[in-house]
């Protein structure tokens, strides 16, 4: 009999232990695709990035963009911020953190950008550029602790993610929606190969010059 109940309790604690794993992994945010318009105003609109006084627009972006609507007084934004941070270093992507908040004015977030050394853009989002995010993703958009993190790739594919999201995940989803960080590296390597069949050719005119004059001598 206690043969029998500590087989049952081992089997309970197994299954315990599986459905722990299962709700981990079904914890961990997935990108939903978001069908946005390419002129869509929290896209085109030109912003001021505060740590830096450069104007940018989130459209003319090169490589993938995450646009993330924060407070600097929220919790779970700081965490997602620091999450950022883990894998700005070692991603091609833009970071653009919007406050919704009147509060956190241009010197708010320049101080905290500079106290915790983060190098990407900030800014604050206009009330056409909230109305407009309201409009694509909800009004999830200005709550800071459960506003979406927002992925634009250079394809115009959307997506948006529950945070928080963790660096690894985040880059992983980057490869699978935008495509593989080295994307721009294989498009570098493709104007190489272009170059070389360019060389190539220039070096098989040079060779047809040295049989041209081979056979003018001859």
């Amino acid at each position: 009999m206690l043969r029998v109940v500590g087989a049952g309790s081992i089997a309970a604690l197994a299954g315990c232990a599986g459905t722990d794993d299962e709700s981990n992994e079904e914890s961990a945010p997935e990108p939903e695709a978001v069908d946005v318009s390419e002129d869509a105003t929290w896209r085109t609109a030109s912003l001021t990035d505060v740590t830096s006084g450069e104007e940018f627009r989130v459209e003319d972006a090169e490589r993938p963009v995450i646009v993330h609507t924060f407070s600097t007084g929220c919790a779970v934004c700081r965490s997602q911020d620091r999450e950022f941070d883990a894998l700005y270093p070692n991603a091609d992507v833009e970071i653009v953190d919007l406050t919704i908040y009147s509060n956190d004015d241009p010197e708010t977030l320049r101080s905290y950008a500079n106290e915790e050394g983060y190098e990407w853009r900030f800014g604050t989002a206009t009330d056409e550029v909230t109305s407009d995010l309201i409009s694509d993703f909800g009004r999830e958009v200005t709550s800071s602790a459960n506003s979406p993190v927002i992925v634009v790739c250079p394809s115009d594919g959307v997506y948006r993610l529950e945070k928080k999201v963790d660096a690894e995940h985040l880059e992983s989803i980057l490869a699978d929606v935008c495509g593989p960080a080295d994307s721009n590296g294989s498009d570098d390597s493709g104007d190489t190969s272009n170059s070389s069949d360019a060389g190539n050719s220039s070096d098989s005119d040079d060779s047809g010059d040295a049989t041209d004059s081979d056979d003018s001598s001859a």
